[in-house]
C-alpha cells in the first residue's frame, strides 16, 4: 500500500519558485492577490489545495493523470501554480510559474527548501541512505539513534525528521523534504531506485551531508544492466555527497567500495564484518527469541548492546546506522542512548518476531523481498529454528530483470540450504524455487496468491512452528502474517516484538 504524500508548511513566493526552479513567472496582475504574500505549503495533488488554500500547486505528470488538466479547478485557491510551458494561459486568479519539467521542478523547490533549511543552524544535517537490501531498516535506525532527547522522530517536537513508508523515490522523497522545519537538526531521508538517474536526481537536491550504502546486489536491476548498473546508479549517492561529508559504506561489498571513489573529498568511514572496518561486527549471541547480544568495535572502543531484531544482517544494518548517526552528531554514543533508540525503531514487517497464542512463532519479513534480503532471512529462520519446525511462506522477488528467473532457481536452493521444513509458495516466479524443492524432497506447497498461502499455513500451524513469511512489496506477503495473528489470540505475554 502506499504511504500518503504528507502535507507540509514550506514556504515560497513566486519569484522563488521562478528561479528555484528556473522557470517563467508569468507577470501579470493578479486582481486580489498580493505579490508579497508567501505561499505556505507545497502539494501535488488538486485535492489538498482546498484545504490549505493560498500554497503552491505543482501539475505533475504521471502515466494516469496529468496535474495540468486540474490547473481551471484550482486557479484562485492556489496562491501559486507551477505547470508545464504553455498551460498556465487559462489561470488567471493565480501566479503562475511554467517550467519544462514539472517533476524536475518539484524536485528543484525541494532542493531549495532544504538548502534554506540548512543555512539556518550550523548543526542542520541531511543523512540519506540507499542500498540493495537494508536501507529501510538502516534508516530507521539512524532516525532513531540521532533522536537522543527522547522524542521519536517525525512526532511533533522532534527534533529529527525522516522519510515514512516507501515515499522514497522522485515524488515521495521530495515530499519528506517539504516537511523538514525549522524545529527539526536532522533530515533522515531514504533514497529508493525503480528506474535510471533516479538516485542521482535525489541526490543532487539533497546534497547530503553523511550518505549511506548498505550494500550492492541485484534488486531493482531491471532496466539498469544488471549489478553493474545496479552499482553505478547507488554509486550516485555518493557522487553528490558533499565535499566536507561523510561517506559510509559497507566493506564487504567491493562494489560500494569502488563506487565510494566518486565522491570528492568526502571523509571515508567502513562498516561490516571485515577485520579492518572501522564499525565492526566482532561477535553476535542470539538471546533466545528476543534478539541477540551483539559486540561491536567502532573507532572509539569495543561496547556490547542488547539488540532486538533477528539476524546477522540486522546487526550489520546497526553499524551503518550507528556510523551514520555518529558522524550526523559529531560524537560517540552512549550504550544507554543506543539501546534506548531501539523503542523508538519503526520496523512492522522488517524482521520483527511474533509469538501466536499458541505458542508459535512468525518473523515478519513481509515488507519487501530481494535475493540478498531473502538469503539472509532463510538464514535467521535456521538460527531461531533449532528444535522447531521451520516455514517459509515466500512471494515472488519483483523488479530483477533478466536474472529474475536464476535468482528464483537460486532462491529454491537457498531454501533448501536452510534446512526449511516446509516450503509454502505465493504464486508467481517462486515456481521455480518450488520446483528446486520439491527435488531435494523439501515438503512444498504451491498456492497462486498470498491470500491462499495464509489459509493454508493457519490451518496447518502446531504450537512448535516458526513461520517466516517475505515476498516484494506487490505480493502483499503481510496478509499471510495477518491471518495468523487474526487466527491465533494473542498471550499475556509476547505481543509483536519491536
Amino acid at each position: 500500500m502506499a504511504t500518503p504524500i504528507p502535507e507540509n508548511r514550506a514556504t515560497f513566493s513566486a519569484e522563488r519558485v521562478a528561479t528555484a526552479t528556473g522557470g517563467t513567472l508569468l507577470d501579470r496582475e493578479v486582481p486580489g492577490r498580493s505579490t508579497t504574500t508567501p505561499s505556505i505549503g507545497i502539494t501535488s495533488d488538486s485535492r489538498i489545495v482546498g484545504k490549505t488554500p493560498g500554497g503552491v500547486f505543482v501539475a505533475l505528470v504521471g502515466e494516469r493523470m496529468d496535474g495540468n488538466t486540474f490547473l481551471s479547478a484550482i486557479d484562485g485557491i492556489a496562491g501559486v501554480v507551477v505547470c508545464a510551458a504553455g498551460r498556465g494561459n487559462d489561470v488567471t486568479k493565480s501566479r503562475v510559474v511554467e517550467v519544462a519539467d514539472t517533476l524536475v521542478a518539484w524536485g528543484d523547490l525541494a532542493g531549495a527548501h532544504l538548502d534554506r533549511w540548512r543555512k539556518g543552524s550550523p548543526e542542520r544535517r541531511v543523512v540519506a541512505i540507499t542500498g540493495s537490501a537494508g536501507k529501510t531498516t538502516t534508516k530507521e535506525l539512524v532516525a532513531a539513534l540521532l533522536a537522543v532527547d527522547g522524542i521519536a522522530p517525525g512526532a511533533p517536537g522532534a527534533r529529527v525528521q525522516k522519510t515514512r513508508g516507501n515515499l522514497n523515490n522522485r515524488i515521495g522523497m521530495p515530499a519528506t523534504a517539504f516537511t523538514v522545519e525549522d524545529s527539526h537538526a536532522y533530515a533522515v531521508l531514504e533514497l529508493g531506485m525503480n528506474v535510471p538517474g533516479e538516485i542521482a536526481a535525489m541526490a543532487s537536491l539533497a546534497r547530503p551531508d553523511v550518505a549511506i550504502v548498505t550494500n550492492i546486489g541485484v534488486a531493482h536491476s531491471e532496466g539498469v544492466g544488471g549489478r553493474d548498473g545496479v552499482a553505478k546508479e547507488k554509486g550516485d549517492l555518493f557522487a553528490h555527497l558533499a565535499s566536507d561529508g561523510v561517506a559510509i559504506v559497507n566493506a564487504d561489498c567491493t562494489y560500494s567500495l569502488r563506487e565510494v571513489k566518486r565522491s570528492s573529498g568526502a571523509r571515508l568511514v567502513t562498516f561490516g564484518l571485515a577485520e579492518g572496518a572501522d564499525y565492526r561486527l566482532v561477535s553476535r549471541e542470539v538471546d533466545d527469541v528476543k534478539g541477540a547480544i551483539v559486540v561491536l568495535r567502532r573507532p572509539t572502543g569495543e561496547i556490547t548492546v542488547r539488540f532486538p531484531l533477528l539476524g546477522e544482517h540486522a546487526a550489520i544494518d546497526l553499524l551503518a546506522a550507528l556510523a551514520g548517526a555518529e558522524a550526523a552528531l559529531g560524537r560517540a554514543l552512549e550504550v544507554s542512548e543506543i539501546e534506548g533508540a531501539f523503542v523508538r525503531t519503526e520496523l512492522a514487517g522488517r524482521g520483527s518476531l511474533i509469538r501466536l497464542g499458541n505458542g508459535a512463532f512468525v518473523i515478519d519479513d513481509s515488507y519487501n523481498a530481494n535475493p540478498g534480503s531473502m538469503t539472509a532471512a532463510l538464514r535467521t529462520l535456521s538460527e531461531l529454528g533449532r528444535g522447531r519446525r521451520t516455514i517459509a511462506v515466500l512471494g515472488e522477488m519483483k523488479e530483477l530483470g533478466v536474472l529474475a528467473e536464476p535468482e528464483h532457481d537460486a532462491l529454491g536452493d537457498a531454501v533448501v540450504s536452510a534446512n526449511v521444513g516446509v516450503f509454502v509458495s505465493c504464486g508467481g516466479l517462486v515456481a521455480r524455487a518450488c520446483t528446486k524443492t520439491k527435488a531435494a524432497g523439501v515438503p512444498t506447497f504451491e498456492y497462486m496468491n498470498a491470500q491462499d498461502a495464509a489459509t493454508f499455513v493457519t490451518s496447518h500451524l502446531d504450537s512448535s512452528d516458526i513461520v517466516l513469511v517475505k515476498g516484494s512489496r506487490s505480493i502483499a506477503t503481510e496478509k499471510v502474517v495477518d491471518a495468523l495473528v487474526a487466527a491465533f489470540a494473542r498471550p499475556a505475554v509476547g505481543e509483536r516484538a519491536p
